[in-house]
């Protein structure tokens, strides 16, 4: 999933989760946690293929569901012992979300539901390895592939996916209140302003409870 579609399966999925277990929106501290953690593991596994040949293929501890797991314990672990519980969920969901995604992204492309899990089970499977040209030149190639088909209106199936659920994703966060849009102007205005000086986070629906 690329940077702009990870948060947003993320966020569908958080919010789920939040009206399942508390029976109320997300709250927006949190949305934002979880639009970071969906895309770490990009971070971790693109470039140490891509550029720098640590792992085989792109999808390799960062898009593992074992490794997954782990963060989701550590940062409960650690935002619970900060009283913060939901923060720490929220940022394992969102990591979780997008190695799930992944999966999702290969069994709709190539029609294969096992070959989908091979690419969030690392190590235990590991998908075939590709060979890449650096991480701009490769990141270019994918992303010019994408447009292409974007702009040609080509309705791939995973385009077509991605629009529903994008889509849906939209009514459920207007819905929800638009959680996270307060608190990413506080974010982006912090460094010119450097106004919430000393704050601590507050979103009005106990996301630190």
């Amino acid at each position: 999933m690329w940077p702009w579609e990870a948060p947003v399966f993320g966020y569908l999925c958080y919010s789920a989760y939040c009206h399942v277990r508390y029976r109320e929106p997300p709250g927006g501290w949190a949305v934002l946690l979880v639009a970071v953690g969906s895309v770490v593991p990009d971070l971790i596994d693109k470039p140490l293929n891509w550029q720098f040949g640590v792992f085989s293929s792109g999808y390799a501890l960062g898009h593992s569901i074992f490794f997954g797991l782990f963060v989701t314990a550590v940062s409960y672990s650690v935002a619970r012992r900060r009283d913060a519980p939901r923060l720490g969920t929220a940022l394992g969901i969102g990591f979780i979300t997008h190695e799930i995604g992944a999966a999702l992204e290969h069994v709709v492309t190539d029609g294969d539901v096992w070959f989908g899990l091979e690419h969030m089970l690392w190590p235990v499977y590991s998908v075939p390895p590709a060979v890449h040209h650096g991480f701009w030149r490769t990141t270019m190639r994918f992303l010019g592939e994408y447009l292409h088909n974007v702009l040609a209106l080509r309705p791939t199936p995973y385009l077509v996916m991605i629009g529903v659920i994008g889509l849906f994703t939209l009514a459920v966060w207007l819905a929800d209140g638009h959680p996270g849009l307060r608190e990413l102007r506080i974010v982006l205005a912090y460094p010119v302003s450097g106004r919430g000086r000393g704050r601590r986070p507050a979103d009005g629906r106990s996301d630190d409870d």
